[in-house]
């Protein structure tokens, strides 16, 4: 089986988690930053890993999932939300959904990790408005900062060896 790890990130969570799968693929294997062209033909089953936005995919990841036609999917995810969160579910869900009807999501996964500043509010003059910072909202966010953490690395490389099994 010949495999692809796509990745996209903005604070670097998603890279570690896609090098993570990467190195425990078996066979033939190829890692590459999404936007970037390549040919997918070749390959059997594809990774997409993304940084969560807006209840989905970043738009890099977006895109990347609408084009995908005829293969099995692996979809991964970094996120400042709890992993078993209502919102994690939704990314996950919600990304899956962009992948045309020719195409099989395989699996999902999702962990925690460190939230880009913009979010916590250190460059967004409106913060209190569009992301009022509660008290359960920061202990979530500082908890983000500890993650991936070699416990997630672990859990993501289990997660795409059963995800190869499976497939």
């Amino acid at each position: 089986m010949k495999s692809l790890v796509l990745w996209s990130s903005r604070t670097g969570n998603t890279k570690k988690v896609a090098e993570a799968i990467y190195e425990v693929l078996p066979g033939e294997k190829d890692i590459l930053e999404e936007g970037r062209e390549k040919d997918i033909s070749s390959y059997d089953l594809i990774f997409v890993g993304f940084w969560a936005f807006r209840r989905g995919a970043d738009m890099v990841a977006r895109r990347t999932l609408a084009k995908i036609e005829g293969k099995k999917v692996a979809i991964y995810a970094t996120a400042g939300a709890w992993p078993d969160s209502p919102a994690a579910k939704d990314y996950l869900e919600n990304a899956a959904s962009l992948l045309p009807e020719s195409s099989e999501c395989v699996g999902t996964w999702i962990c925690q990790g460190r939230v880009n500043s913009f979010h916590t509010g250190k460059r967004n003059p409106n913060k209190e408005q569009v992301h009022p910072l509660t008290p359960e909202r920061l202990e979530r966010l500082q908890e983000a900062e500890k993650h991936p953490d070699e416990k997630d690395l672990d859990d993501a490389k289990k997660w795409a060896l059963e995800v190869v099994k499976k497939v």
